[in-house]
């Protein structure tokens, strides 16, 4: 299913406290089978600006739509806030940011040159959290012995080849 904007959420929410405004900000759904996915998505000039909203952004998702809105557990578990930011954020402040995983995952896009459109927002979203590939790892056909241990170390592979009780194992690489 595509991403749908869902502005109305935004107007629910303004209504619960219209003192609160956060200027710019969007709601886009992901509808799944039997619950949905919610993205909160504002965009920035600077870092002064991520930081004077970034937190009480979070608290009041938290507040007046994670816990009065939603009803599904998996809906308050499946929320999310981009931050598109036009400067570069340094790491410090990105992973400040990213790693609170109170109410909402935040994910930031920065070092961007321009403001960004619908089109360009659902298609960084769609990237970050739906079009992954998982691709298969190849295994070593080597045993284990020799992919763990360089051949070099022929007693240390006699030992691991020995049925050892793990006292024996212990007393053995010991005396080694």
């Amino acid at each position: 299913m595509p991403l749908n904007k869902a502005n109305h959420i935004i107007t629910s929410l303004k209504e619960k406290d219209e003192s609160i405004t956060f200027e710019g900000l969007e709601c886009w759904i992901k509808e799944e089978k039997e619950y949905n996915i919610y993205i909160f998505c504002i965009q920035f000039l600077d870092k002064d600006e991520l930081l004077k909203v970034h937190e009480e952004l979070r608290d009041y998702i938290a507040i007046y739509f994670q816990s009065q809105f939603l009803e599904k557990n998996v809906e308050r578990w499946n929320i999310y806030q981009f931050f598109f930011i036009k400067d570069k954020i340094d790491e410090v402040t990105k992973q400040l940011i990213e790693q609170d995983k109170f109410s909402t995952r935040k994910i930031i896009h920065d070092d961007l040159e321009k403001e960004l459109s619908d089109d360009e927002v659902i298609s960084i979203i769609d990237e970050e959290l739906f079009n992954f590939t998982i691709s298969r790892r190849s295994l070593a056909s080597d045993s284990v012995d020799t992919f763990l241990v360089d051949k070099k170390h022929d007693e240390v592979i006699a030992i691991l080849g020995k049925q050892l009780t793990a006292e024996e194992l212990i007393t053995t690489l010991d005396h080694e």
